[in-house]
């Protein structure tokens, strides 16, 4: 009996170290289909691929040459093109080093698969000017105090809403703002009746996919939008900026 428990044992420890040796260190490119806890189902040029996460995997987002951000595991959505170092077996790799770019993550989010809070940082992006082109755009300007769209610009809204689909990966940019008369905090409130106004009757119009459509800013007064140029009466401060825009990787769509 005990000749046998040595020998499993001389066995396990032969096939443990068989199997290590099959394993290669690997790093390969790759696009997420699917996470399910510390798995990554992912596909490559070769086919399917399984990741494994430890709890040693680095995540990395890079973004320019040279600005590096450690992520976590959230950040890895259904659609992400990503690379992958680590240790091979068979079509799995356990995993050392995931690096994405920031520009492929935003593409990511574009294609509804983000959460309530990714498509927030997406949002901010775009309000910030970053990694995102205009393809189309109309200003809606408001009588002092409302925040009633006005029936002229109701035909240039339907006519963007219209074109939007044509643009494939697209989103609506929503920025509502104040003149700077009165109490800020009232006009900032003001400012986003005005977006929240605008936003519902883009919605309303049935062209484009609720989901395209950014949750309303509110942008109060003394602001411009990135690369607008900065109103210079109390009539012109008091608008909504809409704009229709896709990820700058996405130009060909």
């Amino acid at each position: 009996m005990i000749v046998r428990k040595h020998g499993i044992a001389v066995f396990a420890a032969a096939l443990i170290a068989s199997t290590a040796a099959l394993a290669e260190p690997v790093k390969t490119e790759a696009v997420v289909t699917s996470v399910s806890g510390n798995t990554i189902n992912a596909r490559t040029v070769e086919g399917p691929l399984t990741v494994i996460l430890t709890p040693s995997t680095k995540i990395t987002q890079t973004s320019g040459i040279a600005k590096k951000e450690a992520k976590p595991l959230k950040s890895l959505l259904p659609g992400l093109i990503f690379t992958v170092s680590g240790d091979m077996q068979g079509q799995t790799v356990t995993a050392e080093d995931i690096r994405f770019k920031e520009r492929d993550w935003r593409t990511a989010v574009t294609t509804k698969a983000g959460t309530v809070e990714q498509f927030a940082e997406l949002r901010q992006a775009i309000i910030d000017g970053n990694e995102y082109v205009i393809r189309e755009e109309s200003t809606v300007y408001f009588k002092s105090g409302s925040a009633v769209v006005g029936e002229s610009y109701k035909q240039n809204l339907r006519a963007l809403a219209q074109k939007a689909p044509s643009f494939g990966n697209y989103r609506v940019s929503i920025l509502g703002f104040a003149d700077p008369r009165g109490n800020a905090a009232a006009n900032e409130r003001l400012s986003q009746k005005r977006a929240a106004a605008v936003s519902n009757y883009l919605r309303q119009t049935g062209s484009i996919q609720p989901g395209r459509v950014l949750s309303p800013s509110a942008m109060g007064e003394g602001t411009a939008a990135p690369g607008e140029t900065a109103p210079t009466t109390a009539d012109e401060a008091r608008r909504v900026v809409v704009r229709v825009v896709t990820p700058k990787s996405q130009l060909t769509q």
